[in-house]
């Protein structure tokens, strides 16, 4: 029968799966939404809070579980044909650690098929909680790590990223120093992500965390790629060796086979023996998955915040943003990690992540402010100012930081600007043209990413952006985006019923589905002795079977104007004239941000 494959995405409000076909066609995709389909943890927006003030956020341990369970009965119920269902893996909530007691192994391996699987793992855990990435408890922890590793900028040097209160190795520390007995009782750590892969192949052993994930820990070592010892020193107050136990090995090589599905699965849904479980890995590497971003390309989500994505070929670490190892990627073998036997390993590869308060929240305030709540009035303005050409360099722009920003951390409050000269532009409480408000926002926000992106690629230009959210639905801001950033801005499409439509599928469980197709493509070609294919990167093999699945295509499809290229992938916005324009503005918008800061 043909080969099926399953993604899965463990977020904080549900539990997702997408089934795609060997082409990677999504077939279908079903949830559970923990807060009404599981309404005995009075959960709101999937998590529970501590008391006010405390800055406490957390899900109950066995959610997860439970939604599993509810899950596969659906999956059940639908008519999934799970038998040919041949690898699956899971995207998790970046960050929020769970928490393995010493019966583990011993409940894992021995589940019954004829109960579910929740009430069967009761005991499984030594902390009854997950704490969600929303958490901001964890202050103190935070400026002990910070200080053991030497400030900010060294930490983020070593580990990725500055200290943040969602991150695993401060919520470990406030953990161990809270709950001492519990802590010691734990026998292994993860992540959400391979606390699924863990529940997936349910054979006694606690599955390692994925190396793209543990970058979102602040314990691993990003350039000796193993566990960080000074981290887990401040982490652990000083018992590096029994923190790095707990937290085992880490996969390297996001497309090993981790184990075959549990035979709980098999007997009680009918899942075929052979499926194959891959590592998982974090919700925001499995979004970066789903749109196989190569070097020099970014995803912008935009939406309350934005969040900007951008793929690399060298580590460039900075306390302002996050760095991670690329999710699907074989790499070489490194002292904490685990590596496929006889997989050949490619050059690192990376993506670096920025996240901003004030996304649609800045862009939908001016548009109530100053056009009367109408995007088709600030849209009207902002075009009408567009540059005509590459001489029509802006001379004004703003900074709405609403919220305390996190990029440039902590910048707060309005300021507007006039002037082509960034050392002398007079600082504006309006513009005298009301229309200049719209486009100075969208330049603000976009040039903020061209030269952050730049500084990531080591001075170099991204060559394709993709938007997702809400507002990369807004022709106007997808236009302004392709000129300032100087690049073709564009989403993933498929063929709908006659009409090319931007994909409607979840991002999450889609690119650890595409992960699984991959991870069973080198499995299949291992077993065969084809050693060649059995190292098949990623892209290559997604890149392949989106140019073969063109030729199923009705001609109809290929001969729309609007038709994608052999990508899958459909430009909404290019560059205009006069997108040179702001080439010669980045440095003079620097120029401005600086004074901003310093409120000048």
């Amino acid at each position: 029968m043909p080969p099926l494959f399953l993604g899965l995405d463990c977020s904080t409000q549900a539990l997702k799966a997408s089934l795609l076909d060997a082409d990677l066609r999504v077939l279908s995709e079903l949830e559970v939404r923990f807060d009404a389909d599981l309404p005995h943890h009075s959960t709101r927006g999937g998590v529970l809070h501590g008391p006010e003030g405390s800055g406490r956020v957390f899900s109950p341990v066995l959610q997860p579980l439970e939604a599993l369970d509810l899950l596969l009965e659906r999956i059940a119920k639908a008519g999934w044909d799970v038998g040919a269902v041949r690898a699956v893996s899971a995207a998790g909530q970046q960050h929020a650690t769970v928490y393995w007691s010493a019966d583990a192994p011993r409940l894992l391996g021995g589940l019954d098929p004829g109960a579910p699987m929740a009430p069967q793992l009761a005991g499984a855990f030594s902390r009854d909680i997950i704490p969600n990435w929303q958490d901001s408890s964890t202050g103190a922890e935070c400026a002990e790590l910070t200080a053991a590793l030497g400030g900010a900028g060294p930490l983020a040097e070593a580990t990725g990223s500055a200290a943040h209160t969602r991150f695993s190795g401060a919520q470990i520390a406030k953990f161990r120093k809270e709950a001492p007995a519990a802590y010691a009782a734990t026998s292994r750590i993860s992540l959400v992500s391979s606390l699924v892969t863990t529940l997936l192949c349910a054979d006694g052993e606690v599955k390692g965390i994925d190396e793209s994930d543990a970058c979102g820990m602040n314990l691993w070592d990003m350039g000796a790629r193993c566990w960080s010892e000074r981290a887990l020193a401040a982490v652990s107050g000083g018992d590096v060796d029994g923190l790095r136990s707990k937290l085992g090995k880490v996969e390297t090589d996001g497309g090993r086979v981790v184990g075959h599905i549990g035979s709980w699965f098999v007997e009680r849904y009918g899942f075929s023996p052979e499926c194959v479980v891959l590592p998982g890995t974090g919700d925001n590497p499995a979004t970066f998955l789903s749109l196989v971003l190569r070097e020099s390309e970014a995803l912008i989500s935009l939406g309350t915040s934005d969040v900007v994505m951008v793929s690399t070929a060298q580590y460039t670490p900075h306390a302002e943003y996050h760095a991670f190892f690329h999710p699907a990627q074989i790499a070489p073998p490194s002292a904490d990690g685990e590596a496929v036997e006889g997989a050949q390993p490619g050059p690192l590869r990376y993506f670096n992540m920025l996240v901003y308060k004030n996304g649609s929240l800045a862009r939908e305030h001016v548009r109530d402010e100053y056009f009367g709540a109408s995007w088709d009035a600030f849209n009207a303005a902002a075009e009408r100012l567009r540059p005509a050409s590459a001489a029509d360099v802006p001379s004004r722009t703003a900074f709405w930081w609403l919220l305390p920003d996190i990029i440039p951390a902590g910048a707060h409050g309005v300021h507007k600007y006039e002037g082509a000269d960034a050392s002398t532009a007079a600082l504006v409480p309006s513009f005298a043209e009301r229309d200049a408000e719209a486009l100075a926002i969208l330049e603000s926000q976009m040039l903020n990413y061209r030269a952050r992106s730049s500084a990531i690629l080591g001075g170099g230009a991204l060559s394709r952006a993709y938007v997702a959210g809400g507002a990369g639905r807004n022709a106007t801001i997808c236009a302004v985006a392709a000129d300032v950033l100087h690049c073709p801005v564009s989403k993933a499409v498929e063929w709908d019923g006659g009409a090319w439509r931007e994909a409607g599928w979840n991002a999450c469980s889609v690119g650890v589905g595409y992960k699984a197709r991959w991870g069973w493509e080198r499995h299949v070609a291992r077993e065969a002795g084809d050693e060649a294919r059995a190292s098949v990167g990623f892209d290559e093999l997604i890149a392949e079977i989106r140019r073969a699945r063109r030729t199923d295509l009705p001609p109809a499809a290929l001969a729309a104007a609007d038709a994608p290229d052999g990508e899958g992938v459909a430009n909404v916005a290019l560059p205009g004239p006069g997108a040179g324009a702001y080439d010669a503005a980045v440095a003079w918008w620097q120029g401005l941000e600086a004074r901003a800061l310093a409120g000048k």
